[in-house]
């Protein structure tokens, strides 16, 4: 795991000075402390001018033989590589003509490329990654990301330039002016995060998550070499599905323990990191290391929940506990983000970080369980909206019923129906932050910004879920171009890199994706409710405490907080401090604010992405 930088220029050269190219790649020092280096090629005749940078964070080959840039034998192909390659040794099988200088899975890639080219090698490997390789003899410069988009990759084009990061912060270091994107800052008022390839700012772009770019004289072309194809398998038994799902995660979780390094788990109480914590134990021949967070709020603690899996396979367990005080010193986190980033679940994620780092490298986690087998309350709600939905005509009547009964079942029936009467993107709307009609205060010039999460939910609808198929298979894979990229994976890789420390996700295995993409939606919904299968799953591996628990987020307690102990801080920083980035209507903002404070409403997370949003945009001033 790593940071990458650099850049091409037919023009010019890429950076004016090695103070600047040095600057570039500084705030990438949290992800690669342990080596660093640089590749510059000066333009010469018709040859672009090239710099590629790397910071090392030593995982496999921790020799100086890993370390990048990294070039290929024939000196044709010059390499940096943030990531793993877990069938690394697979692929080298295959390469055996190639004259390996080293054990690195990044030298691997080299070959495969040289051999294979590069469709075809990202077709065969399995990992998470964000490469950056060059082609002397066709001068090209190719870029890509792994399929899920575990690892950033930021890129600035202009003309014949481009320039690329893992941090977005390394572009304030050109002597370029940028533009905020008000369709970008919407969407994080709203959803917590930046959407898709969007970044804050207009000029800089994420390249999407299984996509590989190639920018040459001719200029930039992006193309995708990844999609997960949802089509049920009729042949497949439930039975049979519980069994390969079973297999396919035990293999997922083996492919994640190879390194040169210790190797830890984030088990937090929930069926997903649970289930990969036992697969740990069941391929490990040494007790599992397991790390747990919790709070003091009884509501919000998981604590006694991952002791339990931690008592029934032995492992060497730590607990953390995380308090205000804990939220009060964020700033330097959310700063680390490198753009507006208001998940609160990022503060225990960097504490747990942190309490890994003291001792290994690389940590194990379980998301994309949920994403993937129906594990949240959209999906439960969806289950019921693919029964009821010819009863839509109904909602008129369930609503008036609604104003005189607080009966859960009634509320719920309600909003079942109402989703009925609605189209199918507005799923995707979390509505966890900011609400339009209350930014329309805030920001009541922005019709970009009011639009941005609405906007952007049906155009990843009409790209990702209109298919052919049942509205489950085209909300999960909605999904996975919405939350999952842009919030929650977002979250584990800063939160994780900040620390110098390594997260990987086994039910992010592209092997197991393709199968669960095949489950029959009935296989998740019943009989047992969300994640249906995974819950069955769990029951040979996990106590039945646990097994039979409702699902509880990684969520924080600071609801109160914001009321009490971090009322001073939080209008300190948003009031007082205030940003001169976008245009914003505070007294808007301060009513917003007050209305929390006496318990009006709970606005906790657009309190939150607001008081993130401040530390970031007051840096850019």
């Amino acid at each position: 795991m790593c940071g990458i930088g650099g850049g091409i220029s037919f023009s010019s050269t890429v950076f004016d000075s090695p103070d600047q190219r040095k600057a570039f790649a500084e705030p990438m020092q949290y992800r690669g402390p342990d080596a660093e280096g640089h590749w510059d090629s000066p333009s010469e005749g018709s040859a672009p001018s090239i710099s590629l940078l790397h910071k090392r964070l030593s995982i496999i080959d921790l020799s100086e033989g890993g370390n990048q840039p990294m070039h290929s034998v024939s000196g044709r192909s010059h390499i940096v590589l943030n990531g793993e390659i877990y069938n690394y040794q697979a692929l080298k099988a295959e390469l055996s003509d190639y004259p390996f200088q080293s054990h690195s899975d990044t030298e691997v890639l080299l070959a495969g490329y040289e051999a294979w080219g590069l469709p075809t090698l990202l077709q065969k490997v399995k990992g998470m990654f964000a490469i950056a390789l060059y082609d002397r003899q066709n001068q090209t410069l190719y870029l890509a990301r792994d399929p899920f988009g575990k690892k950033p990759l930021y890129y600035l084009h202009r003309g014949d330039q481009l320039y690329f990061s893992s941090d977005l912060r390394s572009f304030n270091t050109l002597p370029f002016t940028y533009t905020p994107d008000l369709h970008s800052i919407g969407y994080y008022f709203q959803e917590l995060s930046s959407p898709r390839n969007h970044t804050p700012w207009q000029e800089i772009k994420k390249l999407p998550k299984g996509h590989w770019a190639a920018f040459s004289v001719q200029g930039l072309d992006v193309q995708p070499y990844f999609q997960i194809n949802f089509q049920v398998d009729p042949t497949l038994n439930y039975q049979d599905a519980l069994d390969q799902t079973d297999a396919l995660l035990t293999q997922a979780v083996e492919r994640r323990l190879v390194a040169d390094v210790s190797i830890g788990a984030l088990l937090s109480g929930g069926i997903d990191s649970s289930l990969v914590v036992a697969k740990m134990a069941q391929v490990s021949s040494q007790p599992v290391n397991t790390y747990s967070v919790g709070f003091s709020e009884a509501a919000f603690n998981e604590l006694p929940h991952a002791k339990q899996v931690a008592e029934k396979y032995g492992t060497n367990h730590t607990e953390l506990m995380v308090s205000y005080e804990d939220m009060e010193s964020a700033q330097e986190l959310i700063w680390e983000y490198g753009e507006p980033f208001a998940d609160l679940s990022m503060v225990p994620t960097y504490l747990v970080s942190k309490a890994v780092g003291k001792n290994h490298k690389v940590l194990l986690g379980g998301d994309g369980g949920d994403e993937l087998f129906a594990g949240y309350y959209i999906h439960h709600l969806v289950a019921k909206l693919m029964k009821f939905k010819g009863l839509a005509f109904l909602q008129p009547l369930v609503k008036q019923l609604g104003r005189f009964s607080n009966l859960y079942q009634v509320q719920f029936l309600n909003t079942v129906l109402t989703a009925a009467r609605e189209p199918s993107y507005k799923l995707l709307h979390r509505k966890m932050g900011i609400m339009p009609g209350q930014l329309a205060l805030m920001m009541p010039d922005s019709q970009a910004a009011i639009q941005a999460a609405d906007q952007e939910h049906q155009a990843v609808w009409e790209a990702f879920g209109n298919f052919k198929g049942d509205t489950m298979q085209q909300v999960i894979s909605s999904t996975l171009h919405t939350r999952l990229v842009n919030d929650y994976l977002v979250k584990v890789d800063r939160a994780s890199m900040y620390c110098s420390i390594e997260m990987r996700s086994p039910f992010m295995d592209v092997d197991l994706a393709h199968f669960a993409a095949t489950l029959p939606t009935a296989y998740n919904t019943t009989p047992h409710g969300a994640k249906s299968l995974l819950r069955e799953l769990s029951k040979k591996y996990l106590p039945t405490s646990l097994t039979s628990r409702e699902k509880q987020g990684f969520s924080v307690p600071a609801q109160e907080w914001l009321k009490h102990e971090l009322s001073s801080l939080w209008q300190e920083t948003v009031l007082g401090g205030r940003q001169t980035l976008v245009p914003m209507n505070y007294e808007a903002v301060e009513a917003y604010y007050q209305d929390h404070h006496q318990g009006k409403g709970d606005h906790t997370l657009g309190l939150w992405a607001l008081y993130a949003f401040h530390i970031w945009a007051q840096r850019q001033n």
